[in-house]
C-alpha cells in the first residue's frame, strides 16, 4: 500500500528587519517565488479531466495514485515561469523535505519525447530542491527505492513498490536525509551519469 503524504507545509515567510530610528522606511523585497502552496493547490484541482490526467494515464498512472501523491497539472498560461511555458501544459510534482515542507515545484511538459523539445521538457522553479515523495524516507521498514525522475517513482509505486523517492537528478541524493533508512535500492538511469552516481553512493555507504 502506498503511504499517504503528510499535509504539505509551505515555507515560513522570512522575517523583515525593522529600520533603525530615523531611517527612511524601506519596502520589503519582493518574494523570489509566488506562494508555492497556493500554486500547487490550484494545479491539483486542475488535474482531473485535464491533458495532464490523460498523459498520466497514457504512462500507466491512475488519477487516484497521482492525487494521493499531490500531483497536479499546470494548464497553458498558468506555469509560474512564463519563459518556460509549454503549449500542452505541465504535469506538476512537489519538491518536499523529509519534514513535509514544500520547497519547489517541478513541471514535466505534456507530450512524448518526440513532441516536446528537450529544452522545454523539464522545469524546476528557482530555489532549493527537495525530493518527490520525501515522506517515504520515514515510512515503513522495507528498502527505500531511489529514482532520478518523478515518473520513474510513480511507475514503481503503481507496480506495488511501497517506498520510493525521486531525487530529481543524480546529484540530488543526500545521505543526511536517509539516516533512518536501513536499506537503499538505487534505481538510477542506465546512462553514464546514473551508473557513476550509483557506484559513488555504494562506496560512501560502506
Amino acid at each position: 500500500m502506498v503511504e499517504l503524504l503528510p499535509r504539505l507545509r509551505g515555507s515560513a515567510p522570512a522575517a523583515t528587519a525593522r529600520p533603525a530610528p530615523g531611517a527612511p522606511e524601506q519596502r520589503p523585497p519582493a518574494p523570489a517565488l509566488p506562494d508555492l502552496a497556493q500554486h500547487l493547490a490550484a494545479f491539483q484541482a486542475a488535474l482531473p479531466g485535464s491533458r495532464g490526467e490523460a498523459y498520466l494515464r497514457h504512462r500507466g498512472i491512475s488519477l487516484a495514485l497521482a492525487q494521493q501523491l499531490v500531483v497536479g497539472y499546470a494548464a497553458p498560461g498558468t506555469w509560474p515561469r512564463a519563459a518556460r511555458e509549454w503549449r500542452g501544459g505541465r504535469v506538476v510534482f512537489p519538491h518536499t523535505t523529509p519534514d513535509g515542507r514544500l520547497v519547489n515545484l517541478y513541471g514535466r511538459a505534456v507530450g512524448t519525447a518526440e513532441q516536446v523539445p528537450k529544452a522545454k521538457r523539464h522545469d524546476h522553479l528557482p530555489g532549493a530542491k527537495g525530493y518527490f515523495n520525501a515522506a517515504a524516507l520515514h515510512a515503513g521498514a522495507g528498502p527505500l527505492w531511489v529514482c532520478e525522475g518523478a515518473f520513474d517513482a510513480l511507475a514503481l509505486l503503481a507496480a506495488g513498490v511501497p517506498r520510493v523517492v525521486a531525487i530529481f537528478g543524480v546529484q540530488g541524493w543526500r545521505w543526511a536525509w536517509a539516516r533512518e533508512v536501513r536499506e537503499v535500492v538505487f534505481a538510477l538511469d542506465a546512462d553514464a551519469a546514473g551508473q557513476q552516481q550509483g557506484r559513488s553512493s555504494r562506496g560512501r555507504r560502506r
